[in-house]
């Protein structure tokens, strides 16, 4: 009767251990995945803030008449400047600025 009340305890406890490991490996995998949605969420906003300082940086050229394209260009350039915003964002050029928002979203 001692050896079944022993394994009895044995196997409870094991259950246990196997609940403890699978909530905290559960913890784990749901803060990398808020991490992750915080890193994507940095990127999309230095992705807008070079895609604003692009325009702005447009804005300061001076137009040419004879060569000035007229409201299509100005939709061709639009959109260039957004995609290469993106990649920059992407490529992490303002990785320490990403890394701030990060820690900041973190921390609220």
């Amino acid at each position: 009767m001692n050896g079944l009340n022993n394994n009895y305890h044995q196997l409870a406890q094991y259950q246990l251990n196997n609940q403890q490991e699978i909530e905290s490996k559960s913890k784990i995998n749901t803060s990398n995945k808020e991490e992750g949605e915080l890193e994507k969420a940095a990127q999309e906003f230095s992705s807008i803030f070079i895609e604003k300082m692009f325009s702005s940086m447009k804005k300061t050229l001076a137009e040419e008449k004879l060569f000035d394209g007229g409201y299509a260009e100005d939709v061709f350039s639009d959109m260039l400047y957004k995609e290469y915003s993106q990649m920059a964002g992407k490529q992490g050029l303002l990785a320490e600025l990403n890394q701030a928002l990060v820690e900041q979203l973190k921390s609220s």
